[in-house]
């Protein structure tokens, strides 16, 4: 039996395509099943491939046993395939919803309508008369695998080093090992792009613990860092880091293999099977230099001191934009404030300003 599927265009995402690469799945194997295609994406037809013998429709002649159309074929294309047994259509849509239709002829060309549920068979029948066979669609799953959950907090900028390219180089080395990751980057570099499936740019925002507490690793591939906050964090939320070798990485408490692993420059010492397979569980005692911040502070006062308010007045005839609120001030306009506030304002000066003080004097 030679089989053969008909779709004129391979979308790169779609229920039509999943529904042939199962089918190729499931019964590709010891069967004689070529898909033809006019027009493709690529990536699925590739995917195709490993299952199904797949060709270029051209408008050939196809001699064949059967022939499969999967949607809604022109009578100049149904005709090129010779099918000796019969001519199938898939009815893989709610014609009446998807697109509107309101009457539908059933093709004579067609030996066989089969539906791919009892929604779609009910459907068609409604249109033409004909109520067509149900098969449903087979599904074929692969036992899925883990996803590698990375986190990153960083600017991409020149005194991190070529930390995007390090970045990338990790990405390509866990997609060549078919390790399915996600990766957050969050950063306020909106410059730099990235095709890499599973690397995905976030808006920098002042709090990610919720993110890094989720994740598997964070990852800091920087040049230098005096303190790495992030990766401080992300230890003493028990999450193991990834990190390239600069000098405080280890200060900052990370031991390769125990709170997670530690890369060279180079990124030539990766090793995306130990990263996947074996992800440390983190004991983290944090470094603190509590003692020295109190004294450097000095003791907490039992009461929070209250400022003093004074009311000032505007003695600038052009006025000024106030630099504590963003206000513009009027010339003899009066509010409150601070005396400290009053203080700055009536001591105005800066070196490239032509309102150099006083802008203000305080009134009863």
């Amino acid at each position: 039996m030679k089989i053969a599927f008909y779709i004129s265009n391979i979308n790169k995402i779609g229920g039509v395509e999943s529904w042939i690469y199962y089918i190729g799945q499931l019964y590709g194997e010891g069967r004689d099943i070529t898909v033809y295609y006019s027009t493709g994406d690529e990536i699925q037809i590739e995917r195709l491939k490993k299952v199904v013998k797949v060709r270029k429709f051209y408008y050939q002649n196809i001699s064949c046993d059967v022939a499969i159309f999967c949607v809604n074929t022109p009578d100049s294309e149904i005709l090129c395939f010779k099918a000796k047994k019969e001519r199938v259509q898939f009815i893989h849509a709610v014609y009446s919803v998807a697109y509107n239709i309101k009457e539908l002829k059933a093709n004579p060309l067609i030996d066989r309508y089969i539906a791919v549920s009892q929604t779609a068979a009910d459907d068609f029948c409604n249109l033409t008369g004909f109520m067509p066979e149900v098969m449903f669609n087979p599904v074929y799953l692969e036992k899925p695998k883990r996803i590698l959950k990375l986190i990153s907090a960083t600017r991409i900028s020149n005194d991190k080093g070529s930390i995007w390219e390090k970045m990338q180089i990790l990405a390509k080395k866990l997609k060549s090992a078919n390790i399915p990751f996600i990766w957050l980057v969050f950063t306020n570099n909106t410059n730099v792009k990235t095709d890499i499936e599973g690397l995905i740019l976030m808006p920098s925002t002042l709090n990610i613990t919720n993110y890094i507490a989720e994740a598997d690793y964070l990852v800091q591939l920087s040049k230098t860092e005096a303190f790495a906050y992030s990766l401080v964090e992300s230890l003493v939320l028990g999450t193991p880091v990834l990190a390239t070798n600069f000098a405080a990485a280890s200060e900052m408490g990370l031991v390769d293999g125990e709170t997670g692993y530690i890369f060279n420059m180079e990124m030539d010492n990766v090793d995306v099977d130990k990263i996947y397979n074996h992800i440390p569980k983190v004991e983290y005692k944090l470094k603190t230099s509590d003692k020295e911040w109190k004294n450097l502070l000095g003791p907490k006062q039992k009461q929070k001191p209250k400022d003093e308010l004074v009311k000032v007045r505007c003695i600038k005839m052009e006025g000024f934009p106030d630099p504590e609120t963003g206000k513009t001030r009027r010339y003899k306009e009066v509010w409150t404030c601070t005396q400290e506030e009053a203080d700055y304002l009536i001591n105005y000066n800066h070196p490239t300003s032509f309102t150099n003080g006083p802008l203000v004097d305080i009134i009863e």
